[in-house]
C-alpha cells in the first residue's frame, strides 16, 4: 500500500473560480495555504474542462501566488455533466459478487452519450447498522474518461502528482462534517450553490445517503437580473455581488383569481403551479406582501388596518383637540406605528428578478428532504449547511430555514482544522470560507 502523503493540495476547478487549499495531515489537520482566482473565460463549463491550457496556466499562477509548493494534488472532478454519484441499495453479497454486480450497475447508471468511463464504488458501513440486514448500501461514482484524462494532463503540465481524483459530495463530508464533532452525529443536508449548478447532498452521521444535482446556479441569477433590468451580463454580475439580497419583508405572492392570496410567487417554467386553496406561502413573514407585486389602487389615507376602506363623510365634524386642564399633565398623544425603512428600489428589483429561482431552489430542497424522510422513516434532517458562492447571498439561510423549519447555517470548512495560512489574514479567510469547502475537503483526503 502506498504511503499516505503528509501534505496535499486540494484543487477545485469551478466554471467561475479556481480554489486551492494546502492541508497538512495529522490528528488535527492544518490548513497551511489557500488561494482563489478567476477561471479563464469559457475554460470550464457544465460539461467539464474546455480549455486545458488556459486552466493549467491559471492554476500554475494561483499555486505560485498562494505559496503552495507541494506536488501531491487531490482534484475534484469538474463539470456536473461529466460525473454521476449514486447511493445504491443492493443485496448483501461477497466482494467478488459485488464486483460483478457493480459492472451491471455502472452500465445501467451511465447517462453519457460516450460510454467510455471511469468508475469507482465503495460499501457504506454505517454505525449501528443491523448486521443481519439483507441489503447493504454502496456509493458509486461514474465519470467520463475525458474528464479524468483532462485532470491528469493538467497535473502533468504542472508536474503535480494526482494523488486522488474524487467527487464533491465526499469532499464536502470531510470538510464540513467529519472534522466537526457537532456535525458528526447529525443528519445534515449540505447545499453547495455553484455558478452552473447546485448540489443537495444528505448525510447520515457524516456518511452520504442521498446526492442530487440541480441545474440552478449563480449564472442563472445573473441572467435573470440582466433580463429584468435590461443590462449586460457583466453589469448584472457586478450588481448581484454588490446588491443582491433576500428581502424577507418583500416576498411576493401570486394573486388568486378568487380574490384570496395564494401560496408562492409563480412564474411559468420556474416553480410549481399556484394553488387556489388560499394556503399561505412557506416564505411569508410578518409584513410581507400579500397581493402580488403592487396594490392595484393606491391605498386611501383614511384606511384603517383590518377595516374596509370607507370614504370620509362630507358632513363629519372635525375631531376636537384634546382638552388641557390647568395644573394637570397634558394628555399623551396617540401612539403611532414607526414608519418602515424604505426599500432601495434597485435592491427590490434585483430581488424580484432572482426570487422565482430562489423559490424553485427552496422547493427542490424541501422535496429532497421529503424524499429522504420517505426512505428513512425513523430519521429526519436536523441541519442544513450552505456553501459555494451562492451561500454569501444575505438572508438566504433565513429564507431556507423559514421554508423548511430546519436550522440553516453557512458552512465553515475551517472550523474543525487548525489554520496556519501565511499569505492571507484572518479576515480574508473568514470572508472566503464558504467558497473553499470542496478544496479543503480534497486537501483532507490523506487525513481520512
Amino acid at each position: 500500500m502506498a504511503k499516505q502523503p503528509g501534505v496535499v493540495v486540494g484543487i477545485d476547478l469551478g466554471s467561475r473560480l479556481i480554489k486551492v487549499a494546502e492541508v497538512r495531515a495529522g490528528r488535527t489537520p492544518v490548513v497551511t495555504n489557500i488561494g482563489i482566482a478567476p477561471t479563464p473565460e469559457g475554460a470550464i463549463d457544465s460539461s467539464g474542462i474546455v480549455d486545458k491550457a488556459a486552466v493549467a496556466a491559471a492554476l500554475k499562477r494561483l499555486l505560485a501566488e498562494s505559496g503552495i509548493a507541494t506536488k501531491q494534488a487531490a482534484f475534484a472532478l469538474a463539470g456536473q455533466n461529466s460525473v454521476v454519484v449514486r447511493v445504491l441499495e443492493v443485496p448483501k453479497m461477497s466482494p467478488a459478487e459485488l464486483r460483478q454486480h457493480m459492472e451491471w450497475e455502472i452500465g445501467r447508471n451511465i447517462p453519457f452519450a460516450d460510454t467510455n468511463v471511469e468508475s469507482a464504488y465503495e460499501v457504506i458501513r454505517r454505525p449501528n447498522a443491523d448486521p443481519n440486514a439483507d441489503n447493504m448500501e454502496v456509493v458509486l461514482a461514474v465519470a467520463q474518461r475525458d474528464a479524468v484524462d483532462s485532470l491528469v494532463e493538467i497535473a502533468d503540465k504542472l508536474k503535480l502528482e494526482p494523488y486522488a481524483i474524487d467527487v464533491e459530495p465526499l469532499a464536502l463530508a470531510r470538510s464540513l462534517l467529519l472534522t466537526q464533532p457537532d456535525m458528526q452525529t447529525k443528519n445534515v443536508a449540505v447545499v453547495n450553490l455553484g455558478a452552473e449548478s447546485t448540489t443537495i447532498d444528505i448525510y447520515i452521521q457524516g456518511l452520504l445517503s442521498f446526492p442530487r444535482v440541480l441545474p440552478i446556479g449563480g449564472n442563472m441569477l445573473t441572467r435573470a437580473i440582466a433580463e429584468r433590468l435590461m443590462i449586460s451580463d457583466a453589469d448584472a454580475e457586478q450588481l448581484k455581488v454588490q446588491a443582491a439580497e433576500v428581502l424577507l419583508d418583500q416576498i411576493p405572492q401570486a394573486p388568486s383569481p378568487f380574490g384570496v392570496p395564494t401560496g408562492g410567487f409563480y412564474t411559468p417554467g420556474y416553480a410549481t403551479e399556484p394553488t387556489y386553496g388560499g394556503e399561505p406561502s412557506p416564505f411569508m413573514t410578518p409584513g410581507s406582501l400579500t397581493g402580488g407585486y403592487e396594490p392595484s389602487e393606491p391605498a386611501s389615507p383614511f384606511t384603517v388596518p383590518g377595516e374596509p376602506t370607507v370614504p370620509p363623510s362630507p358632513f363629519a365634524e372635525p375631531s376636537p383637540e384634546p382638552f388641557a386642564v390647568p395644573g394637570e399633565p397634558s394628555p399623551e398623544p396617540e401612539a403611532t406605528l414607526p414608519a418602515q425603512s424604505p426599500v432601495d428600489p434597485q435592491k427590490r428589483e434585483i430581488f424580484l428578478a432572482i426570487y422565482p429561482l430562489l423559490e424553485e431552489l427552496v422547493t427542490e430542497i424541501r422535496r429532497s428532504i421529503e424524499y429522504f424522510r420517505s426512505r428513512n422513516q425513523d430519521m429526519d434532517v436536523q441541519q442544513i449547511v450552505l456553501c459555494g458562492g451562492g451561500a454569501a447571498l444575505p438572508n438566504l439561510d433565513q429564507l431556507i430555514a423559514n421554508a423548511t423549519g430546519i436550522p440553516t447555517t453557512v458552512g465553515n470548512p475551517f472550523k474543525g482544522v487548525q489554520l496556519s495560512v501565511k499569505r492571507h489574514g484572518p479576515d480574508y479567510v473568514a470572508a472566503h470560507a464558504h467558497l473553499l469547502a470542496v478544496a479543503v475537503g480534497m486537501g483532507l483526503h490523506a487525513s481520512f
